[in-house]
């Protein structure tokens, strides 16, 4: 009766410690669902072509458009966020991984722009490029980012703390699709991508956060406009560089 008695108060301790132990144990990862809107700003960057027009004539070339400017647009997109627990409560900076899709627009209006190179046959320099029609890039980017946090007022039930600020880089693959107005061409490129990010989150309750957030993205898209009557090997290659503002939502469990 008496080894009873003392055993009886053991195991009532050992079975409540078994769902705290399981509990620690599913708080090795956290994870999160995102959706993000705002605008994306693009910068004033460069196209390539190895055949143009110049003083005398449509011939090749290795030239080079320079101060491009593309319209400003939307940007919207969502991330699925995994952070790595520490097994203890820490205010070290935490570590996770982030698979990100963004999605914006990237036009380009008619204009004239200082151009660079010489024509292979003439030898004439090429001077300044005259774009005559809209060019509309339809942008999608799926990218795997590599993310840093500092977790502020962290506690055992939060762990992630009540807000962070984070840092990110990583990349991707950026989808180009291409509307010529002038002649109905569409064509679509792929193109490695990089970028890098930093924000904010906040929680409103123990799962529900919003954020803040800067992102810069960049790739570099390569069409030929085959079935236009040009020459076979003929390419233009636009940077597509961009920085991102936006705010979203984002569920923890």
């Amino acid at each position: 009766m008496r080894r009873a008695l003392i055993c009886a108060p053991l195991l009532a301790a050992l079975l409540t410690a078994l769902p705290l132990n399981e509990a620690q144990a599913e708080r090795k990862w956290e994870f999160s669902f995102g959706a993000f809107g705002g605008r994306a700003y693009h910068a004033n960057t460069t196209a390539r072509f190895n055949y143009a027009i110049t003083p005398a004539g449509f011939e090749p070339v290795d030239a080079k458009a320079i101060g491009l400017n593309f319209d400003n647009s939307d940007s919207f997109g969502a991330k699925l966020t995994a952070w790595y627990l520490p097994r203890r409560l820490s205010w070290q900076p935490q570590i996770g991984v982030e698979l990100d899709w963004t999605s914006f627009t990237a036009d380009l209006q008619p204009q004239t722009v200082p151009g660079e190179g010489v024509g292979k046959m003439s030898g004439l320099p090429l001077g300044a490029m005259t774009f005559g029609s809209t060019s509309e890039f339809a942008v999608n980017q799926l990218a795997v980012n590599l993310l840093f946090r500092y977790p502020i007022w962290a506690t055992t039930d939060m762990p992630q703390g009540r807000w962070y600020p984070y840092v990110g880089i990583g990349g991707g693959v950026q989808r180009a699709r291409l509307t010529e107005s002038s002649t109905g061409h569409r064509e679509t490129s792929y193109s490695p991508a990089f970028q890098g990010l930093v924000g904010a989150k906040i929680f409103l309750v123990k799962n529900l956060a919003v954020f803040g957030e800067f992102k810069w993205t960049q790739a570099w898209h390569s069409f030929n406009f085959a079935g236009l009557g040009l020459p076979s090997d003929y390419k233009e290659r636009y940077t597509i560089a961009t920085g991102h503002v936006v705010g979203g939502v984002a569920l923890h469990f």
